[in-house]
């Protein structure tokens, strides 16, 4: 019988329920609700702390990025953890397989919990409901859009198992929120940590040291920048789709999900219809009509279960039978459906430029030749980071979330255009113009989460010979300008760039190139310009360099 003798809830809703259902089956629903309302709470606590140290990682590297935080915070990403147990078979690279595991469990707990671009995507839902844009946001029941969903997992899969990544580094979820936090929040942070300093000292207070950032060029900006305004657009105006159409991560845990062992159910006997759960579905999943859940597309962030009023919604066993009680036969017929088709609008994005992003000279050297120099050298190759082995095999397996890039304490390593081709867009490579690689450090290779960088010692490390120094006597203003410079064998840390006498005692350059390393000391600061008067020409297949007699200037010191 109705549980009318029972006092009502604070609403009148809740009332409402409480008269249509039994009382066994009411408190049955409630403690269920009672114990399942925590799911949300512990989910934004380890969101919100795991983006933070995602964040950090990418945007200081210096605080965590040589700790076993590091490790724990890459571990559970899918692409990354996926590539690189192709690679190495490691324990170390298994996180994939525990995303895999945890999803036959509880559906996407990955997408709302272990994601920083899902968490990214929930902030930036919750600031639009706070400022009521567009309008009032509101999340109804979207169809499912499976063709394109599936396509562009089929597409990407395709695309990897035919030797190219792009597909993944342009979708995948940690990669774009490695290029968002490397690339555009990180300048950001590198500014106030700095000011913040600069004010502490105006007190006579010893600040933190200042952090030195590298800017890229303005075009390897435009991807991210356009990405993150359309990422922050799309998820104001309709939630979490992205993650059900466009990120292949989603679309293949969604049909993981499928199999869950426990799945977020709707008890048809005790749903008022109150539109709550709909209403706050990120993912749209929810359809009232058959009060169904399309779990492949739930990304488990539990807001159903909060607003509910009938506190009945949450997981359910495998035998629905036992929790949710079979539908009444009386209850009325459903109402003809309102068939609502959504159109996929156009946009233009904004595509937001860097000015004025700092001057890119090594050493803090100048041009000091009287005219400009006119030997254009064009490099055969791209230098890639040391430990990348083969360019065909870097190209493969990096998918470009610029991790290696916040780690360089050189600046060294920019996003790369075309200079690897399209299959290597926005990857890392070595730019001297920037920085140049220290003989002194191995970083990006310990951190990299995929393997495209292997891990080296640092002995080994400093005999991996990227590429070989190139002099053009043309430009050197030793021969130009007849004065005297050296600044290359100055800086080359394996006295590969040594000089020989010239004229009127001055000295010239040569490169011994058994002795380079590839590191760009030399061509970073060198003073010449436009055309510098030695360059760095990449090798497809790293070399081993020998070993210098002496020790390196970095070393002496």
């Amino acid at each position: 019988m109705p549980c009318a003798d029972k006092p009502a809830a604070a609403n009148n809703r809740s009332f409402s329920f409480r008269s249509s259902v039994p009382c066994e089956q009411a408190d049955s629903y409630e403690r269920t609700a009672v114990k399942q309302i925590w799911l949300k709470k512990i989910r934004v606590v380890v969101s919100l702390v795991y983006l933070i140290l995602m964040t950090l990682l990418f945007v200081d590297f210096d605080w965590i990025g040589e700790t076993p935080i590091a490790s724990v915070v890459l571990y559970p990403q899918f692409v990354p953890s996926l590539l690189k147990f192709t690679q190495t078979l490691a324990w170390g690279a298994t996180g994939f397989l525990a995303v895999l595991a945890l999803t036959l469990l509880f559906g996407r707990v990955y997408c709302s919990m272990l994601c920083p671009l899902g968490t990214l995507q929930d902030i930036a839902i919750r600031i639009a409901r706070k400022l009521r844009w567009p309008r009032r946001v509101k999340f109804l029941f979207q169809p499912p859009n499976n063709m394109l969903r599936y396509g562009v997992l089929v597409l990407a899969v395709g695309l990897f198992l035919s030797g190219s990544v792009v597909g993944l580094a342009l979708l995948d979820p940690f990669s774009n929120y490695g290029r968002i936090a490397a690339d555009l929040l990180r300048p950001l942070y590198v500014l106030a940590h700095n000011d913040l300093g600069q004010l502490l000292e105006s007190f006579g207070i010893n600040g933190p040291l200042p952090l030195q950032w590298k800017p890229p060029s303005v075009a390897a900006l435009v991807f991210p920048t356009a990405f993150l305004i359309g990422l922050l657009w799309l998820s104001a105006t309709r939630g979490r789709l992205f993650c059900n159409t466009l990120c292949p991560v989603g679309t293949l845990l969604g049909l993981v999900a499928r199999f869950a062992l426990f799945k977020i159910r709707i008890p048809q006997s005790a749903c008022i219809v109150c539109a709550q759960c709909s209403i706050h579905c990120k993912a749209g999943c929810i359809r009232l009509k058959t009060k169904e859940v399309d779990f492949s597309r739930c990304v488990a962030c539990y807001n159903c279960i909060t607003v509910c009023e009938a506190h009945g919604i949450g997981y359910a066993s495998p035998q629905p039978v036992r929790f949710y009680p079979t539908p009444p036969t009386h209850l009325p017929p459903s109402q003809k459906s309102m068939t609502r088709r959504t159109l996929l609008r156009g946009t233009g994005l904004v595509l937001i430029g860097y000015g004025g992003l700092g001057h890119r000279d090594g050493f803090g050297a100048k041009p000091r030749n009287r005219l400009p120099s006119t030997v254009n050298h064009r490099k055969a190759w791209p230098v890639a980071p040391p430990g990348a082995e083969q360019l065909s095999r870097f190209n493969d397996l990096c998918t470009a979330c610029h991790l290696c890039v916040s780690a360089c304490p050189y600046g060294v390593l920019q996003p790369a255009l075309l200079e690897y081709g399209l299959s290597g867009l926005l990857q890392p490579r070595l730019d001297y113009e920037a920085g140049y690689c220290s003989y002194e450090c191995n970083r990006c290779g310990q951190i990299c989460p995929t393997g495209a960088i292997r891990p080296l010692d640092l002995a080994s490390k400093q005999t991996v010979q990227m590429g070989v120094s190139r002099f053009v006597r043309d430009n050197c203003i030793v021969y130009t300008d007849h004065v005297a410079c050296g600044v290359c064998a100055d800086y080359c840390p394996t006295k590969a760039v040594h000089l020989l006498s010239y004229q009127d005692g001055l000295m010239i350059p040569e490169v011994r190139e058994n002795l380079c390393v590839g590191c760009g000391a030399c061509e970073n600061a060198c003073p010449v310009r436009p055309y510098r008067a030695i360059y760095v020409d990449g090798h497809p297949i790293q070399h081993k360099a020998q070993r210098p007699l002496s020790k390196s200037p970095e070393q002496e010191v």
